[in-house]
């Protein structure tokens, strides 16, 4: 990826604008075209109807039957990482739930077992089909006896081969990673990921949502090794031989798939909760970014508390980031786990909190998921629709309304892409695949609704509720009619009708909205159409509806009222015509809005106090905005709707207005945005980029202030690379390259041949290998040729992801090649491109390159 300024919402910007020749507002999925991709705790959203029957399962996906409880779990493992297998000793502590039992069926996938004892006594009359450990007692065993089964073996775990969900790419449970240490940057590891039944590939259990247990894990490792599980370290001990055994407890009970063990070398920080632990494990050389990258954390965990009124129970949280992760991130019991796609380093990144959405997400789980657990994966969305609105919680309580409904836009388009080609009831019974249950229905509608839910009871009532459903249901697992139950048995409403049409009906409102008033009588007539029952889904929905009335003042009446027909006209008195009518103006309502708005109302709505999703959706209808509303947009509060102006003004390349704006714009996000867009005015971008790198210490904004005033004053800009020359090597190695090439006769081929230079980051590549065939373009033909061919060669791709690297080195050529005269260097350029694109094995950057080269590879 490119390391460009992780700005999410210039992306929704360029978005917007792309889009605004629309002429009526709406909610949409072919609105929403080209924000299709949304970031789960597991999974990115995508189409693909291979993963989805459509012809719905008719077998009911009944939760599991509980016949044994495991009350406790201990195991003691050791790893042989030559045959990537665990040799494990489990003792599980076990009673019937009810009835007695004479057969225990244990998940076991692909074990070898040596031996099994029951309270000490070994057995032999076991069976082991490579599913299951089936043991067979000679008298039936009854409620109230308890057995301690241990159980000796060894497991290979591996993937089923079967096909797997986005959200979970392999079901192989216990992963390797480089064990033989033979891959160059790439970390020894080893980890687990138990979601949805894929940790009885590495311990035996009865591996399902709505068993519980408390824990012990034992390892044996290398002393040159950390360990992390579930729960505290009770004691570490060294061992002969270089080796060590750490013992980690948890004495809550939790659900098998989140129990969890890692093993490998991190670098480790540690903050305190209220006398907790919060530990952030991360790549080694990432220690002094490691609180950035898990930022608020703390605050995280006390807002959290706070507003469920139900304190964090566990005894510690633990973050820990590991290489080639199967999952987003995992909600493992007081130590999840994240891939490597969170890390960065702390001076690279300008957005604050930019990992906040995720941390939020798998946080929440721990008590909806973690502490009470959905019963079945028909129910996920008790885990998951709460762990996304957590998202929007976080959002709204540390940086305002306005940034949680941006994030609202994005899971909307996530929930709406996914009904393209899929829908099902959020609580669905009748899957095909529990797989596919980790699905934007699961997620996103599931936060959408609770979204929904909040404000049909408000705020107050909403908490209460759900403390209540925590409470009850501490330690154990749920379904659906338990949350409805909490909340009629806090606030008194029967919700049967809201739980009935959000959560076991599929699909959503399909609106068609209109308004007219009447001058002679004074009346407003707002009509509301549901026309959802084309799409399949049900004909009524009954809606809580909000309308908002701006007056020829600019003051804003509100009106509700309850839609619960096919076709309702409401009609208000108003002694004036209305500036502008607006239908859900919170932006609450999970539902596709058609509402033909007057042109007139464009400017109003964009500049009223609207939510943000009905400012952004106005503007985007204006083909041409007048100069009034430009200048309040370019002075609103709203940092939104201001890089919508910006955004709006470079497009029409009006960079008179653009310029005015740095005269008053302070945000150093936006300083940087505007510096970009004017770099075309020289005078305007040096003045802007040396105030920039005055005030700023974001690596990002460093180097794009420096190359503006590499390509405008080549000394200016050696001046300010003295004072910055201490910060992210990569970065400012990459743009003195750019500095001194143009400047002349302060470098040589070495200066692109060294350490430094072979790991400059993804993200600055490009414009390194640009620069380094810039100045070969200056020197000898052997000079040119050594040079060609180190680029040529393995040099640059010595990192430890060196996917898209060769990639860049062609895109970082065919700079110099598109500008270089006809003659020797540019065919030695030519012949090196088509060197590069002959070694990539990567078929789909094979295929953007051939689209991109076309005939110069033919």
């Amino acid at each position: 990826m490119k390391n460009i300024p992780a700005l999410w919402l210039l992306l929704l910007t360029a978005f917007f604008i792309s889009c605004k020749s629309q002429k009526s507002a709406t909610k949409d999925p072919s609105d929403l075209e080209g924000m299709q991709h949304v970031t789960l705790d597991t999974m990115m959203v995508e189409a693909d109807d291979d993963l989805y029957d459509q012809n719905v399962s008719s077998i009911y996906q009944a939760a599991e039957e509980r016949t044994w409880d495991i009350t406790h779990t201990m195991l003691d493992l050791s790893f042989d990482w030559k045959n990537e297998t665990v040799l494990g000793k489990a003792e599980l502590t076990i009673t019937p739930v009810y009835y007695p039992q004479d057969t225990l069926r244990l998940d076991a996938v692909n074990f070898k077992v040596s031996r099994i004892t029951i309270d000490k006594q070994p057995i032999t009359g076991f069976q082991n089909n490579g599913k299951e450990i089936i043991i067979a007692f000679p008298s039936k065993i009854k409620k109230g006896q308890v057995l301690k089964v241990e159980i000796n073996y060894t497991a290979h775990p591996s993937p089923s081969g079967e096909e797997i969900s986005f959200a979970i790419t392999s079901d192989k449970g216990l992963f390797f990673i480089d064990p033989q240490d033979t891959i160059p940057g790439t970390p020894t590891q080893l980890w687990t990921q138990g979601e949805t039944t894929n940790n009885s590939r590495w311990f035996p259990t009865l591996d399902q949502p709505n068993e519980r247990f408390t824990q012990e894990i034992i390892m044996t490792v290398a002393d040159t090794m950390m360990t992390l599980s579930n729960g505290l370290m009770i004691s570490s001990t060294p061992l002969a031989g270089g080796m060590r055994r750490d013992h980690w407890k948890l004495d809550l009970p939790h659900a098998p798939y989140l129990a969890m063990v890692a093993v490998g070398q991190w670098d480790k920080e540690t903050d305190y909760w209220r006398g907790r632990p919060v530990e952030y494990y991360v790549d080694k050389g990432y220690g002094r970014s490691a609180r950035s990258i898990f930022s608020n954390t703390p605050e995280m965990i006390d807002f959290f508390s706070k507003k469920l009124d139900y304190e964090f129970v566990w005894p510690k949280y633990a973050q820990v980031i590991v290489k080639d992760f199967v999952s987003g991130a995992m909600e493992n019991t007081t130590a999840v786990v994240f891939g490597d796609f969170i890390q960065f380093d702390k001076n690279e990144i300008i957005e604050e909190g930019m990992n906040d959405y995720i941390v939020a997400h798998e946080l929440f789980h721990h008590w909806f998921g973690d502490l009470v657990t959905c019963e079945s994966w028909a129910n996920l969305t008790l885990n998951e629709g709460f762990a996304n609105y957590a998202e929007y919680l976080w959002q709204e309580y540390k940086y305002g309304r306005e940034r949680a409904d941006i994030a609202r836009i994005n899971e909307l388009s996530g929930y709406f892409d996914q009904t393209s080609y899929e829908t099902h009831p959020l609580i669905h019974y009748h899957y095909a695949s529990e797989e596919a249950m980790f699905d934007a229905h699961s997620y996103n509608k599931g936060g959408l609704v609770l979204h929904m839910l909040r404000d049909l009871v408000g705020d107050e009532a909403f908490f209460a509720s759900l403390n209540n459903y925590l409470k009850e249901h501490a330690f154990k697992a749920t379904e659906v009619d338990d949350l409805r139950q909490a909340f009629e048995e806090t606030t008194g409403k029967d919700l049967h009708w809201f739980f009935d049409q959000w959560y076991l009906s599929k699909g959503h409102p399909v609106l068609n909205i209109s308004h007219e008033y009447d001058a002679s009588d004074n009346e407003l007539t707002f009509t509301i159409e549901q026309t959802q029952k084309a799409q399949g889904y049900r004909e009524i929905f009954r809606l809580p509806v909000e309308i908002a009335v701006i007056q020829q003042d600019s003051s804003i009446v509100y009106r509700n009222v309850m839609m619960d027909s096919v076709k309702q006209e409401f009609t208000f008195p108003f002694t004036e015509e209305p500036l502008a009518v607006v239908m859900d103006p919170k932006d609450i309502l999970l539902a596709v809005v058609n509402h033909d708005i007057p042109e007139k109302e464009y400017g109003i709505r964009t500049l009223s106090n609207l939510s943000i999703n009905h400012r952004i959706s106005a503007f985007r209808l204006i083909e041409n905005a007048e100069e009034p509303l430009l200048d309040k947009l370019m002075r609103d509060s709203s940092y939104t709707m201001r890089v919508m102006a910006i955004s709006y003004l470079a497009e029409k390349e009006d960079f008179a207005k653009l310029s005015s704006m740095t005269g008053w714009e302070t945000n150093p996000v936006l300083q940087f945005y505007l510096m970009e867009t004017l770099a075309a005015d020289t005078a305007l971008a040096k003045q802007l980029a040396v105030h920039l790198l005055d005030t700023t210490d974001k690596v990002p904004i460093m180097y794009s202030a420096l190359k503006v005033l590499a390509a405008t004053d080549v000394d200016e800009a050696i001046h300010w690379l003295a004072h910055v020359k201490d910060h992210s090597p990569p970065a400012i190695y990459a743009v003195k390259a750019d500095i001194y090439a143009r400047k002349g006769n302060m470098l040589t081929l070495d200066f692109f041949t060294s350490d430094t230079a072979a790991r400059i980051s993804d993200g600055y590549l490009e414009d390194f290998i640009g620069t380094m065939a810039y100045f070969m373009s200056g020197e000898s033909a052997a000079v040119q040729d050594k040079g060609l061919a180190i680029i040529d060669s393995d040099f640059f791709l010595q990192t430890e992801y060196p996917a898209y690297r060769r990639f860049y080195l062609v895109t970082g050529l065919l700079k110099q090649y598109m500008v270089e005269g006809s003659g020797p260097y540019q065919t030695k350029l030519l012949n090196t491109v088509k060197s590069l694109y002959s070694k990539e094995t990567d078929e789909y950057l094979r295929g953007v390159l051939k689209e991109g080269l076309g005939e110069l590879v033919d």
